[in-house]
């Protein structure tokens, strides 16, 4: 009877869990079930000290260690088909553990969540699933959080400054969160406000990974470490400066025509600070949700096709990488336009990047292995490729290879290709499993750039002629 009581027990649970997913927007259009497993989230300030927030993930730590004890200890006596459904109990329960605790604590660690989720094949299914919530379903701050921001930058309400404002965020994310509002000349809008206190939790985060690290000091690795630790906190910080991101809103538009059915919505700065983000609201729907309607294989390549372009345009034209290509940035509309709507972490390259990332390319593309070899060790930060050992190079001149493929392939390249996209992860893990890490902190958002962007067509199964596209924006290279 006991055992009935608490197979019963974890069936209720099981059920509560999975009530508790991101349901689509056919099924659940206000996520009122994963609201309701967040309310007590949404109502608390973002924790700023380190002590806080590292108390917070070292209790998130043991409970999801214990978690997976007790699948283990009660897998031992079950079969395959019972072992299997104990182990997707454990793995929800871990991502709804995981998704609550960043989702309180927001900032660079729920940048991990969001990175996590955008990695199919890499971390398991219910995680990935859970998980992508963080791009913008993430718990929203209480409406009284909402108002004193607005009384900060503004020394208004937001009733006040609008005609309209739907207290409801329609999304949110790691930094903040998004309201539907109408200017009092009629433009739907919408309208990204900041969490308090969201960049001295960045500054908390870094310091405290500052510390973690610090057994490296005495290894060749450690200033390195360092630098690459000081460029994230840099952009992280970056993506906290509004004002920022509104002028990089606008030079973004500014290369797309409508020709190009690319759409990056029009920033009204009236209505802007640093804190406050106002642009043109664009119907659309984002990527689990389009995929939810089985489009055909054509639609899929068109919106491929379209992120293509608008990722060389990004680069070749302004000398870009948008750095966090995760599905929150993008909307599917329904005209067949692809609206990109998030321009915060975007590394602007510099001469001397530039010309490097260039020149790395354009030795892959000429087959000259030395070149290509000298790249690579000058990434590494070494002098000479003779400077590392051959399976250190061999490794990173794998994954650079696997970043070229698309490139140097004639036709239609596809995104789809399961093998294709494991040989990338592979790589990565294999390079990170061996300690080859060592690199320009470039590197960091240049792997993040593509490994997020192919992650995102490997989901769409997209298709493209990819070096047709490559071919015609690189003219301006020569301009």
């Amino acid at each position: 009877m006991q055992s009935e009581n608490v197979r019963g027990t974890e069936s209720v649970q099981m059920e509560m869990l999975l009530d508790a997913l991101p349901k689509g927007s056919a099924s659940d259009p206000s996520a009122q079930r994963l609201a309701r497993f967040i309310t007590t989230i949404s109502n608390k300030k973002v924790p700023v000290s380190s002590f806080s927030r590292i108390w917070t993930l070292g209790s998130l730590q043991a409970r999801v260690t214990a978690g997976y004890l007790a699948y283990w200890l009660r897998s031992r006596f079950s079969d395959s088909e019972e072992k299997q459904r104990l182990k997707s109990e454990a793995h929800l329960a871990a991502a709804l553990q995981l998704f609550g605790t960043m989702g309180y604590l927001r900032g660079a660690v729920m940048k991990i969540g969001q990175m996590l989720a955008n990695l199919p094949e890499v971390v398991p299914e219910e995680f990935a699933e859970v998980l992508s919530a963080l791009h913008f379903e993430a718990p929203p701050m209480h409406y009284s959080l909402v108002r004193e921001v607005f009384l900060d930058e503004f020394c208004r309400e937001p009733e006040e400054v609008f005609a309209s404002f739907n207290q409801q965020a329609f999304a949110a994310a790691s930094l903040g969160q998004v309201h539907r509002a109408r200017l009092h000349s009629g433009e739907e809008v919408a309208v990204k406000i900041q969490y308090p206190g969201i960049a001295r939790t960045i500054k908390s985060d870094l310091r405290t990974l500052r510390l973690l690290l610090q057994p490296l000091c005495l290894s060749i690795d450690w200033q390195d470490a360092l630098a690459k630790l000081a460029d994230i906190e840099r952009m992280l910080l970056m993506e906290t400066d509004y004002a920022q991101e509104a002028i990089f809103g606008k030079l973004a538009r500014s290369t797309f025509t409508d020709a190009d059915r690319v759409v990056v919505p029009l920033v009204f700065e009236e209505f802007s600070t640093k804190r406050v983000l106002t642009t043109e609201y664009l119907q659309g729907c984002h990527l689990d949700e389009y995929l939810a309607g089985n489009p055909g294989q054509a639609e899929r390549d068109h919106f491929t096709h379209l992120l293509t372009v608008a990722t060389y345009r990004l680069y070749y034209r302004l000398h870009w990488l948008p750095a966090d290509p995760h599905p929150g940035n993008f909307i599917f509309m329904a005209d067949g336009r692809l609206g990109i709507i998030d321009f915060g972490c975007t590394l602007v390259l510099g001469d001397e990047d530039w010309i490097f990332s260039n020149k790395a390319i354009q030795a892959a593309l000429d087959r000259d292995l030395p070149s290509l070899n000298s790249a690579i060790a000058m990434a590494c930060r070494f002098d000479d490729p003779d400077d590392m050992e051959p399976d250190h190079l061999e490794v990173i001149r794998s994954g650079f290879y696997w970043f070229m493929e698309p490139w140097l392939q004639e036709g239609v390249f596809d995104f789809g290709d399961r093998d294709f996209f494991l040989r990338g992860i592979d790589n990565v893990i294999e390079a990170a499993r061996k300690g080859y890490t060592r690199s320009v902190p470039m590197t960091i958002w240049s792997n993040r750039f593509t490994l997020g962007g192919r992650a995102f067509c490997y989901k769409l199964r997209g298709r493209c002629e990819f070096r047709k596209i490559f071919l015609q924006e690189s003219v301006w290279q020569q301009q």
